[in-house]
This record gives C-alpha cells, sequence and structure tokens, in this order.
C-alpha cells in the first residue's frame, strides 16, 4: 500500500509540474517592481517613530508631574 501511495505521489507531482509548464508556456507571467513599495514601508517606519516619540513624551510628562509631588 505504501509503494502505491509513493507511485500515486510521483506520477501526480510529475502531473502536477507538466501542467504548470503548460500553463508558463501558455501564459506569460511577469514580476513588476513597484518603487511605491520601498516609500510605503518608509513612510509606515517613520510614523512609527512619531508614535514612538509621542509616547515616550506623554510617559515623561506623567512621570515628570507624579515626580514633582510632594511625599
Amino acid at each position: 500500500m505504501l509503494v502505491l501511495a509513493v507511485a500515486v505521489a510521483i506520477i501526480g507531482s510529475f502531473f502536477v509540474e507538466y501542467l504548470v509548464h503548460l500553463f508558463a508556456d501558455n501564459y506569460e507571467i511577469e514580476w513588476m517592481h513597484q518603487a511605491d513599495n520601498t516609500n510605503s514601508a518608509q513612510e509606515i517606519a517613520i510614523a512609527m517613530r512619531k508614535t514612538h516619540r509621542e509616547s515616550e513624551r506623554q510617559m515623561n510628562k506623567a512621570f515628570k508631574v507624579a515626580s514633582d509631588g510632594r511625599w
């Protein structure tokens, strides 16, 4: 039974590979490089830094208010 399963898997793999090559021959697929991806990634990083800085400022203000009080 195991031999039969392995044989079916191998034959199936050849069949899928044949279909992929047939599809690739009939339909040309091109990967296009988009420069917008790097710009959007940079914009996200900048926004995250701004958010981080703002949260640090808020924490510093709260800490300063809490530490200025008399014990």
